[in-house]
């Protein structure tokens, strides 16, 4: 009597227009309305127009999020982001309707039904406004479709095209190399608009879909996931709360609610859990395929969301005790970085998703809850029928076994954890030209794959993207991966001169790299890349003139680094780049998408390889300083190594006694090696040393004998994260367990032309009465 009772108190909730959630109705909800408008948003219901659905630009927008509302902890931000932005089973009313007076979508399918469960029962109501700062509009709507789950199974006219050749692109894609970041760039084989009045996929006929698209669904190496699920499983861990002593809300918001929305809408005693698919594209992932077009409510992807939801939720009083302000975003980073990464001990990563079900949930916890929750749901709702007896029961002991028996097979399908102990961050500013005569496929697809692999973010990676004929910026710089898709596009591709001009791109680097030297705060802690993405290589005038150019920029300019994205062969661009077998990929036109990746992936890799640059600040272009002392403030994680190259211009002169220190700041531990020769110096192969809440410290007085600082070696160093027992708190800290350090240069002065000037008037005054009498003059 008592559960009818409380479920009678949940039905009136839930479907009284009264209720205090404003997204638990059936209308869409009104902060989200401008996201089905295709009036205010042009194209936005269309998922090609919309940026991919990837795990760097979900970070990216919760980081925005975060960034906006400075005094929202993580409790309350992930309650604010189901309440306000997740609306579950919002599907296309078939009628056309007049936009100024109505939208033609409702949350009118199965899946709203578990969901205004999650938001009337298990979770609070937001305490405050929602603050979006710089997520604008077709990020917020980006960001609402990649959390909201519906299954859109309109059979559709293009489909028996989409259906194969989504089968190709499995949520298993390749395993990535060398601790690859996520894979994201377009398909070279775009899905074609099929799209009626409003952007509405035309519908052939009521008949349902062979291959439905599941919506909600975000892509990583780890398989496709339901975001949706992942973030209320956050929520709920940072909001526990048992209902009516009952129901845990960890369970329910997450594994134990897909469980019991598939056994309250089959209604059989052996219910069918799981459904593979297969993306339009693993490069620029958009649209998810299902397989299959039955029994949907629980399928894989949103297996491995509840899954890892539940697995968050579970951990996060552990988490939390140590780490108070711990971030939404940091444990999604950390949880899916292809690292293998795990947040904040080594086991928490969705590589080890089969095994932590074992070690973290209970069988008997888990039919308890099943059984709990069941009466919670609407079920009458979600089934269309009446449920008598003792049903609860028969269909909670029945989705159990069907959950363990599943399970394996989508382990196996999934990537196991390889024991990957490095980490290498990129921390570059990237500046790219293109030559617009390549198609914009293949342009975009190889940048996409680039961008989402070089750590674009606002504690790594900037980068800008010119016209390589009109120097115009396409691409302003920015360290947000969305600009990418949200500014170049088809048209700005399109309207772009062709042609690559040489000699004003060398002035336009050159100014961009005396502008970096001679900013007095900058002092460096990233590399400077040049990416070339042409078509032709130099003519022999452009050749005559770059070859004038290097000698003086690998001079003055030490922290320049170049590479080619080009047509031809390797040995066209030697008077470009330092070492064309390294720094130079020629590219074909291609559809082919694992060609396509190749292409990218040898240009991460380069980049990867180049090492961030020390600058002294105080010595300019000009490298006119006198004899100074700066610090450099860095970050590495745990078991990452961070690689650094000291030009011998800022340390070739200076006073007698000459030091590069290293000093550990935050009481964790990191290990320094260095070399004069070797761009990543290791325990094997370099002079190492660990410190712990102390300093590093070389004398380098002597490292350069002659007077030309161009016959120096530079000074290599490797710093890496040993261990972390404190927490960082700066707003550069991409981790809370990152170890903060600083490099310093002591005593040292500035070197830019092949003898060392100093600053002594008497040297000057030497110098001026040599030139006279030279001249030919007398006094």
């Amino acid at each position: 009597m008592k559960k009818q009772v409380l479920f009678f108190t949940y039905y009136f909730l839930v479907w009284n227009p009264v209720s205090s959630q404003y997204n638990a109705g059936s209308s869409v909800a009104p902060e989200l309305r401008e996201c089905y408008n295709n009036t205010a948003l042009p194209g936005i219901t269309v998922a090609n127009v919309r940026p991919p659905s990837s795990l760097n630009l979900l970070i990216e927008y919760i980081r925005k999020l975060e960034d906006a509302n400075p005094t929202m902890n993580a409790r309350q931000l992930s309650v604010q982001i189901i309440q306000r932005l997740r609306q579950d089973g919002i599907a296309w009313i078939n009628r056309i309707v007049d936009e100024t007076l109505a939208i033609p979508y409702a949350a009118s399918r199965v899946e709203s039904h578990k969901f205004q469960s999650l938001v009337v029962q298990l979770l609070p109501v937001p305490e405050t406004s929602l603050q979006y700062g710089e997520l604008n509009a077709i990020q917020k709507c980006s960001l609402h479709y990649m959390i909201s789950n519906t299954i859109d199974d309109y059979k559709r006219l293009n489909e028996q095209s989409e259906c194969a050749r989504s089968a190709r692109y499995t949520s298993r894609s390749r395993r990535k190399r060398d601790g690859e970041e996520e894979e994201s760039n377009p398909d070279a084989e775009p899905i074609p608009n099929t799209f009626g009045v409003g952007g509405v996929i035309e519908q052939l006929s009521s008949n349902t879909s062979q291959c439905p698209i599941e919506l909600g669904v975000t892509y990583s190496q780890f398989g496709a996931i339901k975001t949706g699920d992942v973030l209320a499983g956050i929520a709920a861990g940072l909001n526990q709360q048992t209902v009516n002593n009952v129901v845990d809300n960890r369970y329910a918001a997450t594994l134990v609610g897909e469980l019991a929305e598939a056994a309250a809408y089959q209604v059989q005693p052996n219910i069918s859990l799981g459904a593979s698919g297969g993306w339009n594209s693993t490069i620029n992932p958009k649209y998810f395929f299902l397989q299959s077009n039955n029994n949907l409510q629980a399928t894989d992807a949103e297996l491995r969301g509840a899954l890892d939801g539940l697995y968050m939720a579970l951990r996060m009083d552990s988490w939390t005790s140590t780490f108070t302000d711990l971030k939404i975003s940091q444990i999604i980073d950390m949880y899916y970085s292809p690292y293998e990464k795990g947040v904040l001990e080594d086991s928490l990563k969705a590589c080890n998703r089969n095994i932590l079900f074992t070690e973290l949930v209970s069988q008997d916890t888990l039919n308890d809850q099943l059984l709990s929750f069941m009466p919670y749901l609407p079920t009458g709702a979600i089934s269309g029928l009446t449920f008598v007896n003792n049903s609860y029961s028969t269909l909670s002991a029945s989705a159990i076994p069907a959950l363990n028996s599943y399970l394996p097979s989508l382990a196996t399908s999934d990537f196991s954890c390889t024991g990957n102990q490095y980490i290498n961050r990129v921390a570059t500013d990237l500046h790219i030209f293109i030559d617009s005569s390549w198609t914009y496929a293949t342009v975009q697809s190889i940048l996409s794959y680039i961008l989402n692999n070089i750590d674009v973010n606002k504690f790594g990676t900037r980068y800008s993207i010119y016209g390589g004929s009109t120097l115009n910026n396409t691409v302003n710089q920015t360290y947000y991966l969305s600009d990418f898709y949200l500014q170049y596009n088809q048209s700005v591709h399109s309207n772009e001169t062709t042609g690559f001009d040489y000699i004003s791109i060398f002035q336009k680097i050159e100014a961009i790299g005396n502008g970096q030297l001679n900013n007095n705060s900058y002092a460096g802690g990233e590399s400077t890349i040049v990416l070339f993405v042409t078509r032709t290589a130099p003519n022999s005038e452009q050749q005559n003139y770059i070859s004038g150019r290097r000698p003086v920029i690998n001079q003055y300019l030490p922290h320049l680094s170049f590479l080619v994205i080009g047509s031809g062969s390797q040995g066209d661009y030697s008077t470009v780049v330092s070492n064309t077998e390294r720094d130079v990929v020629i590219i074909q036109e291609t559809t082919i998408e694992e060609q396509l990746k190749t292409y990218g992936q040898d240009v991460v890799s380069t980049i990867k390889s180049i090492p961030r640059a020390v600058i002294n600040p105080s010595c300019t272009s000009q490298y006119n300083g006198g004899t100074s002392t700066f610090t450099l403030t860095q970050y590495v994680e745990p078991q990452g190594t961070n690689y650094y190259r000291i030009s011998p211009n800022y340390f070739h002169y200076g006073g007698d006694n000459r030091y590069l220190k290293v000093r550990e700041q935050s009481n964790g531990n990191i290990n320094i090696c260095l070399s004069r020769d070797n761009t990543k110096p290791d325990n094997q192969s370099s002079t190492c040393e660990n410190i712990s809440g102390s300093e590093y410290s070389v004398d380098i007085t002597g490292y350069c004998g002659g007077s030309s600082a161009s016959s120096c070696s530079p000074i290599y160093l490797s710093i890496s994260g040993v261990s972390s027992t404190a927490r960082c708190t700066d707003s550069l800290c991409r981790f809370p367990n990152d170890i903060k350090f600083t490099v310093t240069l002591e005593n040292t002065g500035c070197t830019g032309r092949s003898i060392a000037f100093t600053s002594s008037p008497l040297l000057i005054v030497f110098l001026c009465v040599l030139t006279y009498f030279l001249s030919g003059k007398s006094i």
